[in-house]
């Protein structure tokens, strides 16, 4: 079976290896390269959603076991870091949300403990500062973080022992369709690639992709208010702190990178990384807000005052239009797959799985609600 897979980010390298792995002839095609797009410059924090209803946990708990089986498979997974995460609250109505959800977890089997803020300096982050704690500090044991581009780099260099063909700085035009059926795609540059299945993995790019083919697959538009799809991801230069895990303190989200460098996130700064609400993100702005983003580090890690940015990385998340992921066979039209989720990091290997056996012929059981068909109009769904 031959299968174009359309995008090398996390989702579409996991699906390439796995397709190779299940015998089928894959090529990847991006029009950047591996290391170059949101999925290198990802916060990459693993964890579990019980917040949005139950079939979003049980795929969220599967993401994080298919990470350990993917582990398993690639051996000496540096990539993978299991160490928790870490959360706490400053204000009383904070803390009572940040409890509430914790109970929804617990209730629904997802490890969590309370730590009194002493107790999880001295035993767990001695270089994190709670003082202004306001009640415990959880730790989710279960919660991960990736280091991306090892783990991508990875699956397509076992990918590539298995015959994939890998076609970097190639974009994707078209994709051709003869009769109901797509039987391939056509590059930039004019080039046919001839395919048993299309497999479109490309993010932000798949509404337009699909629908080429008068398919609909819609997602948040980033110039809607409210739609929380822009993101900015500070990296500092080296520091000397003591820091194993991800942290959710006050206003500020915080993990380890490379070489002792850090990783931050704040979702109210986001917003101020758009240039007059709806235009391109302005290199001005992002350089303000990631500003911003590491003013708030020292209070939250002792040894980071002499931090730095190193760079700023506006991305723009491939988020469905009802928040849940996107898997499976385009209403329609024969032959083209479609995988697009937020989440990516922690839903990929899952996925993956998923989509590498439909494609190569065996069905899965997946909710409708992560069917493409859910945007069928109603009079075409019945």
């Amino acid at each position: 079976m031959r299968v174009v897979v359309i995008g090398a980010g996390i989702v579409g390298s996991c699906l390439a290896y796995r397709l190779a792995e299940r015998g089928a002839e894959v090529v990847l095609v991006d029009a950047g390269h591996p290391a170059g797009g949101l999925s290198a410059h990802s916060f990459a924090w693993l964890n579990a959603v019980a917040s949005a209803g139950p079939q979003y946990f049980a795929l969220t708990l599967e993401g994080l076991a298919a990470h350990r089986r993917l582990a398993a498979d690639l051996g000496e997974p540096g990539w993978l870091v299991p160490t928790g995460n870490l959360q706490w609250a400053s204000a009383p109505s904070d803390r009572d949300a940040m409890l509430d959800r914790a109970d929804l977890l617990r209730q629904s089997g997802y490890p969590v403990r309370e730590y009194v803020p002493e107790r999880a300096c001295a035993e767990l982050e001695p270089d994190v500062r709670l003082e202004r704690a306001c009640g415990p500090v959880l730790y989710y044991s279960a919660d991960a973080y990736l280091r991306p581009t090892p783990l991508i780099v990875g699956l397509l260099a076992r990918a590539g022992s298995l015959g994939l063909v890998a076609r970097f700085g190639t974009t994707v035009a078209d994709i051709l369709v003869c009769g109901s059926r797509v039987d391939g795609v056509v590059s930039g540059a004019g080039e046919r690639l001839a395919a048993d299945v299309v497999v479109c993995c490309a993010g932000r790019g798949t509404a337009d992709l699909v629908g080429r083919v008068g398919a609909r697959v819609p997602l948040l538009d980033p110039a809607d208010p409210g739609s929380a799809t822009v993101g900015l991801l500070v990296r500092t230069t080296p520091v000397p702190v003591r820091l194993r895990r991800v942290l959710h303190a006050p206003g500020l989200s915080v993990r380890p990178d490379e070489a002792g460098r850090l990783l931050l996130h704040c979702h109210d700064v986001d917003r101020l990384v758009r240039a007059g609400g709806t235009g391109p993100v302005a290199p001005a702005a992002a350089a303000a807000a990631a500003e911003f983003v590491l003013d708030r580090l020292g209070p939250v890690v002792r040894g980071a005052a002499g931090a730095r940015v190193e760079q700023a990385y506006v991305g723009v998340r491939p988020m469905p239009a009802d928040g849940l992921s996107v898997v499976g066979w385009v209403p329609g039209v024969e032959s083209l797959y479609v995988v697009v989720t937020h989440s990516g990091m922690t839903l990929a290997p899952v996925l993956a799985e998923v989509a590498s056996r439909e494609v190569t012929g065996v069905p899965q059981d997946v909710p409708l609600a992560f069917r493409p068909d859910r945007f069928l109009p109603a009079a075409s769904a019945t």
